[in-house]
């Protein structure tokens, strides 16, 4: 068994706390936030995180925790938080009733975060407050079908999940749609924010733009997929020629992490459209 080193950053922008985990693993390393504001926790970290998160749970007083998504490097903690601090725990609607079930991930990510214990949740409400400030629950599918973006209404400011991690996507999980990704960051350009807190990016001052960038990068690549299909290349074809590069992701996770579920999800998108009437 190899050997797993953990440890936990701690920042703060404009009174938002930010608790930066890391897994190490041999030749990798990993990392995901969590953040709280006003008494409200958003995600919990992975479960090989939470001796390193219980410390930052626990000196907060934390009145709700809200979840981004169900995966396990977001909700890994949640366990913990509803035995010992017994604050409610919230969802999107679609995965609540799952998370008081046993998690099915496979196993390379049990080996990289840890197996997340299932705990009860509750359905996020489209909008709610947390001690003084108000927030609104955006439902922004693409990562998975439940995920969610938060926007706090006071601070103008977009705590976006997975939503943008990165600019230049070149791989996505086997679940992730690119043309809903792509969909759900032009619902929250719709709102009014600059500042940015990524679950994996982390405190982004310029997030608007860098979500902007994205869907102009994404936009870009779905217009060069359809065209050389268009042009009659097959699915592995268009692959090796837009992302020619073999990323040891895609190797670890057995296919689950690969580029061609970005060429896929492009397509299948576009013939959907084909066959509407």
């Amino acid at each position: 068994m190899f050997k797993v080193e953990t440890s936990l950053r701690e920042s703060s922008h404009a009174e938002v706390d930010c608790a930066y985990g890391i897994v190490s693993l041999p030749g990798t390393k990993m990392s995901v936030y969590s953040f709280y504001v006003d008494g409200l926790l958003i995600d919990t970290g992975s479960p090989f995180l939470l001796n390193d998160y219980i410390p930052f749970f626990t000196k907060k007083p934390i009145d709700r925790v809200v979840l981004t998504h169900y995966h396990e490097d977001h909700a890994g903690g949640a366990k913990w938080i509803q035995n010992h601090l017994h604050v409610p725990i919230y969802i999107h609607e679609s995965t609540a009733a799952s998370c008081s079930k046993p998690f099915d991930y496979p196993e390379y990510r049990k080996l990289a975060w840890g197996e997340t214990e299932s705990f009860e949740a509750k359905p996020l409400p489209p909008l709610f407050s947390s001690k003084s400030e108000s927030w609104e629950t955006i439902h922004t599918p693409g990562h998975t079908k439940d995920h969610v973006s938060f926007y706090n209404h006071d601070r103008k400011a977009l705590f976006s999940g997975d939503l943008y991690v990165l600019t230049r996507t070149k791989v996505i999980i086997a679940e992730e749609d690119i043309t809903q990704t792509m969909a759900s960051i032009k619902k929250v350009l719709a709102y009014d924010f600059e500042e940015v807190y990524c679950s994996h990016a982390g405190y982004l001052p310029k997030g608007r733009k860098r979500l902007s960038d994205k869907l102009q990068y994404l936009e870009a690549m779905q217009e060069e997929v359809i065209r050389l299909h268009d042009k009659g290349m097959d699915v592995l074809s268009i692959k090796k020629e837009l992302f020619p590069k073999q990323y040891p992701i895609t190797i670890a996770s057995g296919g689950e992490w690969d580029s061609i579920h970005i060429v896929t999800s492009i397509l299948n998108e576009a013939q959907k459209i084909t066959r509407e009437p």
